[in-house]
């Protein structure tokens, strides 16, 4: 007896739930047959260009239409993106300026049902050019953070470094570089090498829509050169400099690997003669020609004592 109460009460319960379904349903579809008025932003898309043509000047590149229309219809726009209203150029060149009205037949993804009630901004001008190129460099637009204890030990190459770009001469005079995308890379402790997209700029073309960026990445370290002998150059005939100490100690900051091969042939110090004399106290600082991607920390004695002997 209780499970034949138990029964009748769940078969109660699923048809009632069915025929809840069925109403929100039969309520949906009575809602979405019915109009609506709905704004549509879309976005100017321009054709029919003439061979070697482009679009440079534009007074416009967006645009938003008030429509009237079935529900479902705008229902199925406002699920997509923005849309493309294509502005054809009747293969013309030179300046123009239409109403975006004359165009609205040709946009087949507006349903014949639909009615447009307003468009704003409602009108549209526009340079038709022939097509030119430049080449520019390629613009850093991406931040290497690195780890810490770690660095950069050589430089950031990007190849291609120059893109050619092609265009409208009206919108490449303006252009003296192509900016790689934002892009963050953080808590960097080995090499990278990875391509980065480039930048789109409306209405221009570019060679190639990428670059590979490659940077080598270290340990940072400290090492201690002792003894490296300091060069005096442009000495007079008939005169010596003589140095105290003639020898320098330098500790130099960089990459584990390339510090690893270093040697005091690797560091020049030198002292001008002429330098020398500008000095007064008898002390000269060295000039201390290091390694790319590497620092000076500390260097003793920082000065060195001389004297002029003339013979």
């Amino acid at each position: 007896m209780e499970f034949f109460l138990y029964f009748n009460m769940k078969k109660k319960i699923i048809t009632i739930s069915f025929i809840a379904v069925l109403s929100i349903i039969f309520w949906g579809a009575v809602a979405l047959s019915q109009d609506y008025i709905a704004t549509i932003k879309v976005r100017i898309v321009y054709t029919d260009l003439p061979k070697n043509y482009s679009v440079g000047y534009s007074s416009i590149t967006e645009s938003y239409l008030q429509v009237k229309g079935k529900g479902w219809e705008l229902a199925k726009l406002s699920v997509g993106s923005v849309e493309d209203f294509y502005v054809s150029v009747h293969r013309r060149p030179g300046r123009h300026k239409k109403d975006l009205s004359d165009f609205i037949e040709s946009n087949q993804w507006l349903f014949p049902s639909m009615q447009v009630l307003q468009i704003s901004p409602s009108q549209i001008e526009f340079d038709v050019d022939r097509i030119n190129s430049k080449i520019v460099k390629l613009a850093k637009n991406f931040t290497l953070n690195f780890k810490q204890g770690f660095g950069a030990t050589s430089e950031i190459s990007l190849v291609p470094a120059y893109v050619e770009v092609f265009g409208s001469y009206s919108l490449l005079r303006k252009v003296d570089s192509i900016r790689t995308v934002v892009q963050e890379f953080n808590n960097i402790s080995e090499a990278i090498t990875t391509y980065i997209i480039l930048e789109e700029t409306p209405g221009l073309r570019y060679s190639v829509n990428r670059t590979k960026l490659d940077v080598d990445v270290q340990k940072i370290v400290d090492k201690n050169f002792v003894g490296v002998p300091v060069e005096v150059k442009n000495v007079p005939d008939a005169k010596e400099l003589i140095l105290y100490p003639a020898k320098i100690d330098v500790v130099l900051r960089g990459g584990i690997n390339k510090l690893g091969k270093l040697t005091n042939d690797s560091i020049k110090v030198v002292i001008d003669y002429w330098d020398a004399l500008k000095e007064e106290g008898g002390k000269v600082e060295p000039e201390i020609i290091i390694p790319k991607f590497t620092n000076i920390i500390s260097v003793e004695p920082k000065k060195l004592e001389y004297i002029i002997k003339q013979y």
